[in-house]
C-alpha cells in the first residue's frame, strides 16, 4: 500500500537529484570552454576591448575598409554612434588619452567627415634632393710628331784625309717629344638639403558667445560648436578649461547626435572658468550666468560658444 501511494515522489525525487548532480558535474567537474567565438557573442566589455583594438589598428594603418569589415562582426545597427559613446565613456572613467582619440576618429571616419588630427605635432618631413653631377670632358693632347735633326760633323778635306787624321761622317740624332695626355674627373657636388616647413592650419577663434536661459536644462553648461570654414563641424577638437588651479580636456564629435563639431560641459555656479580650443586657441573668460522666467524666479543659465578657423 504504501508502495503505491508514494511511487510518484520517489520518481520525482530522482528527476531532482539527477538535475542538481547533472549541474553539479557541468559546473565544477566539467565546466563548458567556448573556443572561436562569434564577436557578437561577447560580453559587452569584451565588446569594448575589440573596438578598442579595431579603433588602434585604424588610426595606425588608416585602413577604414578593414576597420568597417571587423566592426561588421559586431552587427551593430549604428557603429559610428557606439565608438563615439565609448569615448566618451572611456574619458569619463579614466582611460588613456590615445584610446578615447582613437575610437573618435575612426567614428568619425564612419560618419563620413573629416578625422581628427593627433594632440601632438610630428616633425617636417626633409626634402632631400639627390645630387646631380657637374658635366665634365675630357680633353686628349694629340701627340705631336717628333722632330728629327741631323747635325753635321765637320767634314775634312781630302788632303787631310790622306795624312791620316779621321774623316768625319754626318750623324742624325732624334730627340721625341713626350705626349701629354690630360683627363678631367669626374665630381660630384651635392647641393645643399631644404627643408620643407609645413604649412599649419590658424588656431581657431570664437565666432559668437550667446547667453542661454532654458529653464528645461537642469544644469549651466557650456554647450561649444567648433567649425571649418565651411560651416562643418569638426570633431575629434581638443577643449581645455581651466578652474581653481585645476585642468581639465574634452573632445567634439562624442555626441554625434547633436552635431560632429558639438561638445558641451557641467558648470559649478559660483566659479570662474577659462576655455580655449586646442593649444593656442583663444581664450575665453566665463561664469555661470543667472536667468529668470516670467514669474521671476531666477535659474542658472548656460553658454553657447561658436569656434571656427579665421
Amino acid at each position: 500500500m504504501n508502495r503505491e501511494r508514494h511511487g510518484p515522489w520517489y520518481l520525482l525525487t530522482g528527476v531532482v537529484l539527477g538535475f542538481v548532480l547533472g549541474l553539479l558535474y557541468t559546473w565544477t567537474f566539467s565546466p563548458s570552454e567556448y573556443a572561436d567565438t562569434h564577436p557578437d557573442a561577447l560580453r559587452s566589455d569584451y565588446k569594448d576591448a575589440y573596438r578598442a583594438a579595431i579603433a588602434s589598428a585604424y588610426s595606425a594603418t588608416d585602413d577604414l575598409t578593414r576597420a568597417k569589415a571587423r566592426l561588421a562582426l559586431l552587427v551593430e545597427e549604428d557603429p559610428a554612434s557606439v565608438l563615439a559613446a565609448q569615448s566618451q565613456r572611456y574619458l569619463a572613467e579614466g582611460y588613456s588619452y590615445e584610446a578615447a582619440l582613437a575610437l573618435a576618429r575612426l567614428s568619425a571616419a564612419l560618419g563620413d567627415v573629416p578625422a581628427p588630427a593627433p594632440r601632438t605635432a610630428t616633425t617636417s618631413p626633409r626634402l632631400s634632393e639627390t645630387p646631380i653631377p657637374e658635366e665634365t670632358a675630357t680633353q686628349e693632347i694629340e701627340p705631336t710628331p717628333s722632330e728629327t735633326e741631323e747635325t753635321p760633323n765637320e767634314t775634312t778635306t781630302p788632303g787631310e784625309a790622306e795624312e791620316g787624321l779621321p774623316t768625319a761622317t754626318p750623324t742624325a740624332s732624334a730627340s721625341p717629344t713626350p705626349t701629354l695626355t690630360r683627363t678631367a674627373i669626374l665630381t660630384f657636388t651635392p647641393l645643399p638639403t631644404r627643408t620643407l616647413t609645413p604649412t599649419l592650419a590658424p588656431p581657431f577663434v570664437m565666432r559668437e558667445q550667446a547667453l542661454v536661459c532654458e529653464s528645461t536644462l537642469n544644469d549651466a553648461v557650456i554647450q561649444i560648436v567648433v567649425q571649418n570654414a565651411a560651416g562643418e563641424g569638426i570633431p575629434g577638437v581638443e577643449i581645455i578649461i581651466h578652474w581653481d588651479g585645476q585642468e581639465e580636456y574634452f573632445f567634439t564629435g562624442l555626441k554625434p547626435e547633436m552635431g560632429w563639431g558639438y561638445a558641451d560641459y557641467t558648470m559649478t555656479p559660483e566659479t570662474s572658468y577659462t576655455l580655449h580650443i586646442g593649444e593656442g586657441g583663444e581664450a575665453v573668460d566665463l561664469f555661470v550666468p543667472e536667468c529668470s522666467d516670467d514669474q521671476g524666479e531666477r535659474y542658472w543659465g548656460s553658454w553657447r560658444l561658436v569656434f571656427t578657423h579665421p
